[in-house]
């Protein structure tokens, strides 16, 4: 989201980013006024909040209603009220969200003012989402003033999705996600994924380079010791995206912290990843295939869609050195999966960027119009 963000602010719009106290330093980094709301609260920290969220994951029970009692009902409902004191002293004129934070809705519905997602990767189908809520929004929804709130709202102006419409709608062969699908609402958008461009450091010793990447919120600390094993035996240079462990660190492995990875891609060859959504689409945007070892939330889904579209092999996130090792070869010695993350680079690139969405969310904004009323010229009584 920070590109339209800042192209936004690049325009002469004030834009105030509302999250957690302990995200405020990131946000003002990244050159926005932060605005706190809410429980302090990091992604990876929900069963602090929810325990019974510990347990269900200690059973591995799947069926947890994770987006309802998680993010609506506690993060949604602990920011709805300091979202409605920004919202009604400083008047924004449109909110962008995450689409899975539900506090900005309701108080955009509350308030009358028209509201986008801006990162979409979920693509439920209405009906998939009233499953997935319950009874959760319009509660929500009361609180903040709006009247029957519902899954009818979620994206009644704008979605925005960073991702090419082949990623989205790749058909797995697996049993349907419950908290994702292949539904693209009619004021869905796709966008072109940007990132802040950098420095490439070069392929000095010529060999093959491995970007792995482990994320910031989940961990797999089985994945990096098979990382490390499998470094002293392939014949590839790795790169990691992380903080160095605490034990050796063989030859031919760099350790460049938390970096743009754009920064790193240009001069790779794979990425080793767990599958989030920045990561995969970063990977897709340099035409490279990858090694994905999903751990939670969208990660599973991410590396089915990768294994669907032939650019990348899935893995165990506790796959031993040995299995590590293959797959690292199958995607760098196999010349199909380079040829079709290439084919999703070109997809991505002919897509619309940061400018045409910045566009698109100041006119429904002007206009408090639904997008597809902009693409006709006529506004649906309903």
């Amino acid at each position: 989201m920070v590109p339209l963000l800042r192209e936004l602010a690049a325009r002469g719009h004030e834009v105030v980013v509302a999250s957690a106290s302990s995200f405020a330093g990131h946000i003002a980094s990244a050159g926005f006024r932060p605005y706190t709301v809410g429980v302090d609260f990091r992604v990876g920290e929900e069963e602090r909040l929810v325990p019974d969220l510990a347990a269900a994951r200690k059973r591995r029970d799947d069926t947890f209603p994770y987006t309802r009692r998680v993010l609506v009902e506690t993060l949604g409902e602990a920011a709805v009220a300091d979202v409605l004191d920004l919202a009604s002293s400083w008047r924004p004129d449109v909110v962008v969200r995450d689409p899975v934070e539900f506090a900005g809705l309701a108080v955009a519905e509350a308030l009358g003012i028209p509201h986008a997602t801006g990162r979409e990767n979920r693509f439920l189908s209405p009906a998939g989402w009233a499953t997935e809520l319950g009874d959760s929004l319009r509660r929500l929804g009361q609180l903040a003033g709006a009247d029957d709130l519902g899954p009818a709202q979620l994206y009644r102006y704008l979605g925005l999705a960073p991702v090419s419409p082949r990623f989205a709608l790749a058909r797995t062969g697996r049993p349907p996600t419950r908290e994702f699908g292949t539904h693209v609402h009619p004021t869905m958008r796709f966008t072109r994924p940007e990132a802040p461009e950098g420095p490439a450091g070069p392929n000095t010793r010529g060999t093959a380079r491995v970007l792995a990447s482990f994320g910031t919120v989940f961990t797999a600390p089985e994945l990096m010791s098979a990382l490390l094993d499998a470094a002293e035996r392939g014949d590839w240079q790795v790169v990691v995206t992380h903080d160095p462990p605490g034990h050796d660190v063989p030859a031919g492995v760099r350790f460049v912290g938390y970096t743009p990875l754009s920064w790193v891609l240009p001069s790779c060859d794979a990425v080793l990843t767990l599958g989030g959504l920045g990561t995969v689409m970063a990977a897709l945007n340099h035409g490279l295939p990858m090694v994905v070892a999903p751990v939670n939330a969208d990660q599973p889904v991410n590396a089915e869609r990768c294994e669907a579209l032939g650019v990348g092999v899935r893995i165990s996130p506790s796959a031993t050195p040995e299995a590590l090792a293959t797959a690292l070869d199958t995607v760098l010695t196999n010349p199909s999966f380079a040829a079709r993350a290439r084919a999703e680079q070109a997809e991505l690139a002919e897509l619309p960027g940061a400018g045409a969405a910045a566009t698109l969310v100041e006119t429904v904004a002007r206009t408090r119009w639904p997008v597809p009323d902009l693409m006709t010229g006529e506004r649906d009584a309903s």
